[in-house]
């Protein structure tokens, strides 16, 4: 027996939709009958995304492009995706540099940069949020999810600080827009096979002179309980099931989709 989100008909932004995690979730979103604004920076990215997507799912699929630092083009892709669908009531905020800008030492760490990776992440979800947030009073529903990451709960990296942020803007949005019929959560994700992961790990391997399989099961297989790399699909799935109405009982929440990467215990 399938699970029916009932969802169909509602619409969606994801910013960071052209890549990686974004894009699988517009493509479960848009399965599910969902009217899907996909938006990040690159124009060409996203308008190839958004082909593919469309001769993917048949769904309904725009592309427009958007730079969450600035708030005049936040309310830009917010205003047309409410005019070609009538609304905009599942936001899914995925756009940020993977992994941080900052993730050496204080002494070398460039606070340019981590302004930036602030400014990007946990100020463009706040403007995301405040841009779509009136479409979602007016709906008397709406699902906010923001894609995080573990360095929120580690000592990682200086960046992390920006996903220990997003926890309490998550939090606190919750409690001030439940009464409205809308949940706001936020999931962390693990290792996970998107374009930027496999980069990463294959430039690793080439700078060490091993395989790209052994830094894979050193980075992501050997230190999960699952003994293995997430693919975005399954990161996927919990973002869309908390964006759908299944999910009305789930908010202010702060989830980790990490294979058992982490080992702490959080009551």
């Amino acid at each position: 027996m399938s699970l029916d989100l009932n969802i169909a008909g509602r619409t969606a932004i994801v910013t960071g939709g052209s890549v990686g995690i974004g894009k699988e979730t517009a493509r479960k979103l848009a399965r599910a009958g969902v009217n899907v604004t996909i938006a990040a920076r690159t124009r060409s990215t996203l308008e190839a995304a958004a082909e593919e997507l469309r001769a993917d799912t048949g769904g309904n699929i725009s592309a427009i492009p958007v730079d969450t630092t600035d708030m005049a083009s936040v309310r830009s892709v917010v205003d047309q995706t409410a005019a070609l669908y009538g609304g905009v009531e599942i936001l899914v905020n995925c756009a940020a540099a993977p992994g941080g800008l900052v993730r050496n030492a204080i002494e070398d760490a460039d606070e340019d940069s981590l302004l930036l990776d602030l400014n990007t992440k946990l100020l463009g979800y706040f403007r995301m949020c405040k841009a779509c947030v009136p479409h979602m009073r007016r709906a008397r529903w709406g699902r906010i999810v923001n894609v995080g990451g573990l360095t929120a709960r580690s000592t990682e990296a200086l960046s992390g600080l920006r996903n220990t942020a997003l926890v309490h803007l998550t939090k606190t949005l919750s409690d001030e827009l439940g009464r409205d019929g809308i949940t706001v959560n936020i999931i962390h994700p693990g290792v996970t096979r998107t374009e930027h992961i496999e980069q990463w790990f294959a430039d690793m391997a080439r700078q060490e002179g091993i395989s790209y399989d052994a830094v894979v099961e050193r980075e992501a297989g050997a230190p999960a309980a699952i003994r293995r790399m997430l693919e975005v699909a399954e990161v996927a799935d919990p973002i869309v099931f908390l964006a759908s109405a299944r999910g009305s009982g789930i908010t202010g929440e702060s989830i980790a989709v990490d294979g058992g990467l982490s080992r702490a215990i959080f009551l």
